[in-house]
């Protein structure tokens, strides 16, 4: 295993060597603060699930997610090593370009004190200021060895304070080497817990195998429930842009003029809020504007947890040669945890389908939200809700606590996850 370990650490490195340009020290230590926050997000998550979560496919969901995040921890940590090598050199640059200017001032100055020695022992400063012809000229001499006096302040000032900088620079690199010779000892660390992470995933795997059968089934009631999920939405949008599409009419072109006057509006609000963002450098709290699709990377998560499955179609976690695909993402969550509405809207639809339990559709506008697997709803049909209104419970699926989110546009099904905001 520790053979393993080296070489996996070793083909690490080789990869940074490859690296392209170092972000931001800024915006890489964003990144490592917000891949620590997913680290303990899941850690916390399987810890109060624990129990449940022995050899299911939502305990390899969540293990998956650990190995992604720590792999994450890895690679941003090999990103730290390669950008305190860029600022090392810098450093270095600037060393050398300030030893550079020490020795010119240092050359100059001996330079200074050469001459004056010299000049010294043939005329004295008193002799040279009463030798004036005149008294402008004594008093053009006065400020000649005024000037010429505090040049060498200067001079020695500026040899001073490029000492101080060339010593906070050999400091900094010293600091600068110790950090990075920090960051490849925790990368050898994480390596080693990465792969105890895979070791993990692989018994768990082997363990699922072995009920394969089981799976396969759960595997066709899943599709099966997610087939009557995507009719059940798909017949209460068009049963709903039915009912909106009334004989023409003055009424009805008095509605589509209301409409219209509605989208200029949203899209002012918009706007407004994205200058206001700009002139601010911060994004509001809750989202001021009445248009959904304005609000893209900004809507709150539905419910406190991490992304257990992905939008479109992949590889079956366990099943080899098996695809699965979702309609929106899968959030594992604490057991009992709220699920909240991410807009304000009107409930569409209600429903109960075997394998999601309690399925719920908020309409907005041309964009709908559905928040499937609930264990008990607390609205109704055609009522209003607010932004972040609690609409129901989180329930069981596949052996953990888990909703399944979708965003439609009309008829069309969106990657839910470049909607949601940061947390």
């Amino acid at each position: 295993m520790k053979k393993y370990v080296i070489l996996f650490f070793v083909f690490l490195l080789s990869l940074s060597s490859f690296a392209q340009k170092p972000k931001s020290r800024a915006a890489l230590e964003s990144d490592k603060k917000k891949n620590l926050q997913k680290i303990a997000q899941v850690k916390k998550i399987l810890n109060e699930t624990q129990k449940e979560k022995q050899n299911t496919l939502g305990h390899i969901k969540a293990i998956n997610q650990q190995i992604e995040n720590q792999q994450n921890k890895i690679d941003l940590a090999l990103e730290d090593i390669e950008l305190i090598k860029v600022e090392m050199v810098e450093i270095q640059k600037a060393q050398s370009d300030l030893f550079k200017q020490l020795n010119a001032l240092q050359t100059e100055y001996s330079a200074t004190i050469y001459r004056e020695s010299k000049n010294s022992n043939k005329l004295t400063k008193m002799g040279f200021l009463f030798s004036s012809g005149s008294l402008s000229e004594l008093f053009l001499r006065y400020k000649y060895l005024e000037q010429y006096t505090e040049n060498r302040k200067h001079q020695l000032l500026q040899i001073k304070k490029i000492g101080e900088m060339l010593k906070q620079r050999q400091r900094t690199l010293l600091q600068k080497k110790i950090t990075q010779q920090n960051l490849i000892n925790i990368v050898k660390i994480e390596a080693k817990s990465l792969e105890a992470l895979r070791e993990k995933q692989d018994l768990i795997v082997k363990d699922l195998n072995n009920k394969e059968k089981d799976l396969k089934g759960e595997l066709e009631k899943s599709k099966a429930a997610l087939a009557s999920l995507n009719s059940v939405i798909s017949n209460a949008i068009e049963k709903e842009q039915k009912a909106r599409k009334v004989p023409a009419s003055r009424k009805e072109k008095q509605i589509e003029i209301e409409e219209r006057e509605k989208k200029i509006l949203g899209d002012r609000e918009s706007k407004k809020a994205v200058v206001k963002e700009a002139e601010t450098g911060s994004k509001p709290n809750r989202i001021s504007s009445k248009n959904f699709g304005a609000s893209k990377a900004r809507l709150p998560w539905p419910v406190d947890g991490f992304v257990s499955d992905k939008f479109g179609v992949k590889n079956h976690p366990v099943l080899k040669g098996l695809k699965i695909d979702n309609n929106g993402i899968d959030i594992q969550s604490s057991p009992n945890a709220a699920v909240r509405a991410v807009f304000e809207g009107v409930v569409l639809d209600i429903s109960q389908i075997p394998g999601l339990n309690n399925v719920v559709a908020i309409q907005h506008g041309d964009y709908y939200t559905v928040y499937a697997n609930l264990d008990n709803v607390n609205v109704s049909i055609n009522q209003q809700v607010s932004l972040q209104q609690q609409i129901g419970t989180v329930a069981y699926k596949d052996g953990s606590p888990e909703i399944n989110f979708q965003i439609w546009h009309n008829f069309s099904k969106l990657n839910p996850e470049p909607w949601l905001g940061s947390k």
